[in-house]
């Protein structure tokens, strides 16, 4: 019984400890022996960037230990929204073809007005990868934005000529027009 209750205990401190490290904070080493305590936010072009307290912190791939390379591939891994993802461009993305998210029902009603802001992350096609709602007025209005918002097609941003992952902001505005008016 001793036996089985540390049993139980150790895989519990051991997930407990895993699990607990990723979403406590990130502790990245240089092979000069800084250290940063942080969290990261992205990797850009082999550049690491942490939020460390009020402070951003950037630390090249190249320099850090290798247990700091491997912590850092697996956020990246577990993170593909935020790797090599471009907000500023030489040209921007352009839309190729959108469909428009449906009014729920529970929102027809004259006088209603709503707003959804989704921030999409475009691969280097053009295609969108990840989806997530910034803001919005209504809960309801949300996953009918995701949705429509992932099938967008667009020609990628560049950077020097040529195409690269990007993030942008889609607004949607919502205004109940109905569409069977009485004759007269």
């Amino acid at each position: 019984m001793k036996t089985r209750t540390l049993r139980y205990l150790s895989l519990f401190l051991a997930v407990a400890t895993l699990c607990g490290s990723s979403s406590i904070a990130d502790t990245l080493t240089t092979s000069a022996g800084a250290s940063y305590d942080g969290r990261i936010y992205k990797i850009l072009e082999q550049v690491v960037y942490m939020k460390v307290g009020e402070e951003t912190v950037e630390v090249a791939l190249a320099d850090l230990d290798a247990a700091s390379k491997a912590a850092a591939q697996a956020w990246a891994d577990e993170n593909p929204q935020s790797v090599d993802v471009y907000t500023k461009w030489d040209t921007q993305p352009r839309i190729k073809s959108s469909a428009m998210p449906f009014l729920p029902e529970e929102f027809h009603n004259p006088e209603f007005k709503g707003m959804v802001a989704v921030d999409l992350v475009l691969n280097e096609a053009g295609q969108v990868i990840h989806a997530s709602v910034k803001k919005s007025t209504h809960e309801g209005l949300e996953a009918p934005s995701l949705e429509a918002a992932k099938t967008w097609i667009f020609e990628p941003a560049q950077v020097g000529g040529k195409p690269v992952k990007s993030k942008l902001r889609v607004p949607f505005k919502f205004v109940y027009t109905p569409t069977d008016q009485p004759a007269g």
